[in-house]
């Protein structure tokens, strides 16, 4: 789970319902403090708090707005363009002016000390000769001369120049003073910035910064890069007026530069089934393909994004399948953001489901129109309006209850009602006028990677723009390289590929990510220079997360050093899978338990992630992949376990089963009897003896007892002997009188109760 309100309250330092009426101020729909909070939404919030002071402090600042300077990088002081006043303008002008004053006045006094130096150099050498004169007249002639005090001359320069340096040092004209009054500035934070840097351009002290940080829980110090919006939350804390800034980058530079000339043309809509688990989506899917694709597929479930072409009539259809299990959130979303319209998928005997639902706010999220195809009608129990009265419920009104979303029962597996869904489609496109670049380089969105045994990396695009070519230059992501072969949804090799195709690309220098734009460039230069610039930037945001882990890892060290962790190391076939497991990972574990993913990828489990599972004491988990035989031998020969998956829900319900062994069991008490003391004796042979009579359950000799005084615990120990007449015996069981010694303990009174418990081992369950 993300940022919620509760935790941005905590870095806000403000209770929950404080900032979820702030929020609400804000226009933000949030009402609960579990709801989760977008880099968007925390943007509006900080603009709607600096507005909150602004106007509660505008009398004291509006001299220092007036006075503002807007920093664009480091050092360089600008004017505001057109709300800076006169008196704003005489003062970085005046500041300007001395500013050059005093860097002429440093250069005339420099020049002036070296001509001292000169001049007391030159004197000295003069006084030296003079003196080599005096000697050898001394010499030749005994007549006294008159002596030249080499000493005072040398002073008296001295004296001159340091009366000089004393005249400069007391020239106030050429030194800066602190500004008397707060100046507010707009700070511009790029997408990653140093702590140092930050100060630099609020000109005050990296100390600072770091206080500042430290109170909003982040520990960095001056040479850490944080993120943007922790920057401009620095910024606002201090005063300032915080803008976050697009870098121009190299990235922009290139691809901003590519422009279509013709005009677009219609093209193909390009089609999303969506909808909850099993209720039918692939089954429609494959009655409209011709083909048997779920039939293949592990547990029924669709566990990839899958995209075909079907022609329609006299046009084509691009049609992406999502899976409809709770673990792919986020491949739906990437389907609804890819896609004109949304089929969704409902089940008539089964109604909304938690899927469903999701499925419905990630469409209206996009955009996206939406066809109903109310599935399964061939079963008992279909009933067609319930599911229109749940569905409009949802805002999703029927056409013929008034409203605008066509909803067309069908049955996937026999292929009633198909036909008018797809008419339905076709009729919702052409409503949407369609239309896309049909020359020009190509670029779109990964739908899926994979890394082939035998292909290598394989991705899956969805062209938006252009045409894409047999010899392209393509960047996708962080990966690049030239298109060596285009493939049909139907396993055909093309040489061209227009815009609402979906095909897969071979030549590629690594796996990208699903969700990933890709781009067709001119060269091979422009194509690793985007790269370059992709990848340090994921670079940075590592190292950001992984000071943040190691940093909760600190912090909940410090206060949970009994929590259990399980470290994995997880491989699966394709990208968008990898990213599901690992989303669904997160969630699992509690307070006591939890689970972190060392690495994940896609391919083969290899020697490295074997060499890795080892050093981080992890378990290695294999979907739809396997291990090569150096792998096999690390793993063998080092008893790591490891687990092949090709059902996802199995996956998390064995890493449940793993992370559940870890923890430690409940111990649980159970009274198991009570006895009540009746008269106490004293024995030479057993010490104290309690005559007692048991009232509840039954005394065991075995098992360890508790005294009580007035229903107050004043003993534990365990029971020395149980005797029933002059016999010992292992139980007395409920009614029965008996003789009680407790083992090293004489103070027990008539009264008193003896109670007998067990000890409970229970294994916890995540």
């Amino acid at each position: 789970m993300g940022l919620t309100v509760k935790d941005f309250a905590k870095t806000l330092k403000i209770k929950d319902d404080v900032l979820l009426e702030r929020m609400k101020s804000a226009g933000l729909s949030h009402s609960k403090p579990s709801d989760e909070i977008t880099p968007a939404d925390k943007l509006a919030i900080l603009k709607s708090i600096k507005e909150r002071k602004t106007t509660t402090t505008a009398s004291v600042t509006s001299s220092s707005n007036s006075g503002g300077v807007t920093v664009k990088s480091k050092g360089t002081l600008t004017q505001p363009s057109s709300s800076s006043s006169p008196s704003s303008e005489g003062l970085v002008d005046n500041i300007e002016a001395k500013r050059q004053a005093a860097a002429e006045n440093l250069k005339e006094q420099q020049q002036k000390r070296e001509d001292q130096i000169k001049e007391a150099i030159r004197l000295k050498q003069e006084q030296q000769q003079a003196a080599k004169k005096v000697k050898e007249q001394k010499t030749t002639s005994q007549k006294p001369q008159a002596k030249v005090n080499i000493k005072d001359q040398l002073s008296r320069a001295a004296n001159a120049y340091s009366r000089r340096e004393a005249s400069f040092n007391s020239d106030s004209d050429h030194q800066f003073e602190k500004p008397a009054e707060f100046i507010k500035r707009d700070i511009e934070v790029p997408e990653m910035i140093q702590v140092g840097e930050l100060a630099k351009l609020m000109f005050i002290k990296g100390g600072e910064v770091v206080k500042v940080l430290m109170s909003l829980g982040v520990a960095a110090s001056i040479n850490d890069s944080i993120d943007q919006e922790t920057g401009i939350l620095v910024a606002e804390e201090l005063g300032h007026n915080g803008i976050a800034l697009d870098d121009s980058s190299v990235e922009d530079e290139i691809i901003g530069n590519i422009n279509y000339l013709d005009a677009p043309q219609t093209r193909a809509p390009v089609i999303t089934v969506m909808g909850h688990v099993d209720h039918g989506k692939t089954t429609l899917l494959d009655f409209i393909r011709k083909t048997k694709v779920v039939d293949g597929e592990a547990g029924g479930i669709t566990q990839h994004i899958g995209a075909y072409q079907v022609p329609v009539g006299k046009s084509v259809i691009t049609f992406i399948d999502t899976p409809g299990h709770a673990a792919f959130s986020s491949m739906r979303a990437r389907g609804a953001n890819t896609t004109d319209v949304v089929i969704l998928v409902v089940a008539a005997n089964d109604g909304v489901m938690p899927q469903t639902e999701e499925a419905i706010n990630h469409a209206k999220a996009a955009g996206v129109s939406i066809v109903v195809a109310i599935n399964k009608m061939d079963l008992q129990g279909a009933d067609v309006e319930r599911i229109k009265g749940d569905l409009a419920a949802k805002d999703l009104t029927p056409e013929d209850w008034g409203g605008n979303i066509q909803m067309i029962p069908v049955s996937a597996l026999k292929g009633d009602g198909v036909d008018k869904l797809l008419e339905a489609v076709v009729l919702e496109a052409e409503l949407l006028e369609l239309k896309a670049h049909y020359q020009g380089p190509a670029q779109g969105v990964v739908i899926e990677s994979e890394l082939d045994k035998f292909r290598g990396a394989v991705a899956t695009l969805l062209i938006q723009n252009g045409i894409l070519n047999v010899g392209d230059m393509v960047v996708c992501g962080s990966a690049i390289g030239k298109v060596k072969s285009i493939i049909s949804s139907d396993g055909s090799k093309l040489k061209t590929a227009e815009p609402s195709f979906a095909v897969e690309i071979l030549g590629l220098s690594g796996v990208p990510d699903a969700g990933e734009t890709f781009q067709v460039v001119k060269n091979d230069k422009e194509a690793r220079e985007i790269a370059e610039f992709r990848e340090n930037k994921l670079k940075d945001r590592k190292v950001l997360k992984q000071r943040d882990e190691s940093l909760g890892n600190i912090f909940e060290s410090m206060g949970q050093s009994d929590k259990k962790i399980l470290n994995v190391v997880l491989k699966s076939d394709v990208a968008g899978t990898s990213e599901a497991i690992v989303a669904a990972l997160m969630d699992v574990g509690n307070d006591d338990a939890s689970i972190k993913v060392v690495a994940s990828g896609v391919g083969g489990i290899s020697e490295s992630d074997a060499n890795l599972a080892l050093a981080t004491e992890s378990i290695i988990l294999g979907f739809n992949v396997r291990s090569d035989n150096a792998a096999k031998k690390i793993v063998e020969g080092e008893e790591i376990v490891l687990s092949y998956h090709s059902i996802i829900y199995e996956l998390i319900d064995e890493v449940k089963a793993r992370l559940s062994g870890l923890l430690d069991p409940i111990i649980k008490e159970e009274i198991v009897g009570t006895a009540e003391v009746l008269e106490v004796f004293n024995s030479p042979k057993f010490g104290q003896v309690a005559g007692c009579m048991v009232v509840e359950g039954s005394i065991f000799k075995n098992k360890p007892v508790r005294v009580l005084r007035d229903d107050v615990v004043i003993h534990q120990g365990e029971l020395d002997s149980l005797r029933r007449f002059k016999d010992d015996v292992a139980e007395v069981k409920s009614g029965t009188e008996c003789g009680v010694g407790i083992k090293n303990y004489k103070d027990i009174k008539p009264g008193d109760k003896v109670e007998v418990f067990d000890r409970k081992e229970e294994a916890q369950s995540i």
